[in-house]
């Protein structure tokens, strides 16, 4: 299997991959700020001086590329890594973590002509804003370009959180789906083993937890399984964030609840980077303690806990996952 794209810090040891993508005069002639000749001094200080907000592209240990996304964003991907849709998912994920910042917007420049880099804004949801001139320092020389804005509403309208496994389907919430995940939630064996449900609770008392564009945490995305809704996955927002989720006790035993929280927490990491995340158990269930072990979760502190679906606090364990240190 392909290793999926992860998001780091750029390292000493890229200098030779940088130096090599950057000497292709197709790539470098569109990029307005990279000198040319590009030698190893230039990836040198790149590497020294790069902002918070600047990533190396990797795939395993190959590096494919850049990706800025800070108050303004910027790509450049080698050329053995284009058109292959890596680029638009690199983006996904960099300008998922500047969102994530609470940023209200991003801005972006793209010289007339590069059509790829042009389509590439559009699918990521930039708009144009005005046509200006750029400073081209490969080039030495002002050339016309186009300057771009991007929103949160604009983004998350195309590339807010929805994931497709073998035999589920994990997307926002629709308000059609409130009927359906009210009679799931509401089961009195599903509500005692969640925090805030129980068996008397409305479906207009339960919509507001759902309110969310499937962007950014605080979320509770819609699970389902052959069309029909079976059950929801989430995060809370703070520092760490705490996962949540339920599944309809008729789908119990097939191994769907791993199949949801492996999918989405690989999806979570990949575009937030969470150092730590939070799960809160009660003991008497089982199943999702054995689903947090198998996630890579481990229990580190019990304490008793209350559930609206509860008549008194009960015995539970809070679960931590933690972020592999990278060497």
């Amino acid at each position: 299997m392909t290793a999926p794209l992860t998001l780091t810090r750029p390292r000493p040891e890229d200098t030779a991959a940088i130096v090599d993508a950057l000497s292709d005069w197709q790539l470098t002639r569109w990029l307005t700020a990279v000198p040319w000749p590009y030698g190893p001094a230039d990836a040198t200080a790149f590497i020294t001086e790069a902002g918070l907000g600047e990533y190396a592209v990797r795939q395993g240990d190959r590096l494919l590329g850049m990706v800025r996304a800070s108050s303004s964003f910027g790509i450049w991907m080698a050329p053995f890594a284009q058109r292959q849709g890596l680029a638009e998912r690199a983006s996904v994920m960099a300008l998922s973590r500047r969102f994530l910042q609470r940023s209200a917007d991003v801005e972006a420049n793209c010289l007339q002509g590069n059509t790829p880099s042009a389509a590439l804004l559009s699918r990521l949801g930039f708009r144009p804003r005005v046509e200006v001139m750029l400073w081209s320092q490969p080039q030495q020389r002002h050339l016309p370009g186009l300057s771009l804005g991007l929103t949160r509403a604009d983004f998350a309208r195309r590339h807010a959180i929805a994931l497709t496994t073998p035999r589920l389907v994990i997307e926002p919430f629709r308000p059609a789906d409130l009927p359906d995940l009210h009679r799931i939630a509401t089961l009195p064996e599903v509500a005692a083993k969640l925090l805030l449900f129980h068996p008397d609770m409305t479906p207009e008392d339960m919509a507001p937890l759902f309110q969310s564009d499937g962007l950014l945490p605080p979320m509770r995305l819609t699970v389902r399984h052959q069309g029909q809704v079976a059950g929801s996955i989430g995060m809370s927002a703070g520092d760490p964030p705490r996962v949540f989720y339920f599944l309809d006790p008729a789908l119990a035993g097939q191994g769907l609840g791993e199949e949801m929280g492996r999918a989405f927490l690989a999806e979570i990491v990949a575009r937030f980077d969470p150092p730590e995340l939070l799960a809160d158990v009660f003991l008497d269930n089982q199943p999702s303690r054995r689903l947090l072990k198998n996630l890579g979760f481990q229990r580190e502190e019990d304490r008793m806990l209350s559930s609206l679906a509860r008549s008194q606090p009960a015995p539970a364990a809070i679960y931590r996952w933690r972020r592999r240190v990278r060497a």
